[in-house]
């Protein structure tokens, strides 16, 4: 059978804790269904590429492959800074395998930082100079393009935002160990635990979705509900001054599970109050266009201009 080749064919993959994600990509748009699969241990990842790589092909001329990842990820596409939802996969050359074994150009970039570029490229915030992107979920990360560029950092943790620190007080432990980072508060265990704080004894095993149906009712029994999503926007708005007063931000991007949840006006609204007067009317926020997608489209992006 005669491959198909469209033009600049990337296969794009994007590597959760729990799922992994792979679709072909060209000019930008997707080409193909995304396919998923369970995220194994460590180096068995590199086998799951491998399958959806001979899956596709078998019918198509792939040009070359991106990867977005968890982690942070080195120049050379090594994960040199593990998230604890893969465990084992910190010290991967996942570029060097992956290019040893295919024969075609690969990247590899941090998960947030593909999603960040996507929406700087084809996403909400297109050509956004600088743009600022937000990830929220069960953790919290980041992007940042200044001038068309992701700001990796020296040390290649450029955009690890939900690190930045929001108190000193020791109040609320982070996944990452440390105290009070703004993942402690604006993740889905940073709301829930802010529930439970206001009324331990009834909120034990709430969930994020019904937590935030019962602030909705907007009644007597959902009062602690409503305070604890306020202060969620209240947590999200203070990470942003923090970053906004550094990087001064032409649009900000929220992505994510629970960025469905946000209230853009009052959110916006919000942030201004934190800010500097004169930036206080400054704060554009938007939702991503592009989903669950970002990530991959972002490091097929990135793949294409290797080529």
């Amino acid at each position: 059978m005669k491959k198909q080749q469209l033009k600049k064919t990337i296969m794009g993959i994007d590597i959760g804790g729990t799922k992994i994600a792979c679709a072909l990509v060209s000019s930008g748009k997707l080409a193909s269904p995304v396919y998923t699969a369970r995220t194994p241990r460590g180096e068995k990842i590199l086998s799951v590429v491998s399958k959806f790589y001979e899956q596709f092909s078998r019918k198509y001329l792939i040009s070359g492959v991106g990867i977005s990842t968890a982690g942070m990820v080195s120049d050379h596409g090594r994960i040199v800074g593990s998230t604890g939802n893969i465990p084992g996969w910190q010290g991967t050359k996942v570029k060097e395998i992956l290019q040893k074994k295919y024969r075609l150009p690969v990247v590899v970039e941090n998960d947030a930082n593909a999603a960040a570029y996507a929406e700087y490229q084809i996403g909400s915030a297109r050509g956004a100079n600088p743009l600022l992107m937000i990830t929220l979920g069960t953790g919290v990360g980041g992007g940042v393009v200044v001038n068309g560029r992701l700001v990796r950092g020296a040390h290649f943790a450029g955009g690890e935002i939900g690190h930045i620190k929001l108190s000193y007080t020791k109040q609320r432990r982070c996944t990452c160990g440390r105290y009070d980072c703004l993942e402690a508060y604006a993740s889905g265990n940073g709301l829930l635990a802010l529930i439970k704080h206001y009324f331990p004894d009834k909120y034990k095993k709430i969930s994020t979705r019904d937590l935030f149906r019962l602030a909705r009712l907007k009644n007597k029994s959902s009062i602690f509900a409503i305070r604890a999503v306020e202060d969620w926007h209240f947590y999200i708005a203070l990470g942003i001054c923090n970053l906004f007063q550094v990087f001064d931000p032409e649009k900000i991007v929220l992505s994510g599970g629970l960025s469905e949840e946000v209230n853009i006006n009052y959110l916006v609204k919000e942030t201004g109050k934190l800010l500097l007067p004169a930036l206080s009317k400054s704060v554009r926020i938007e939702k991503s266009r592009l989903g669950n997608n970002a990530g991959l489209l972002g490091a097929a992006l990135l793949a294409s201009q290797s080529l």
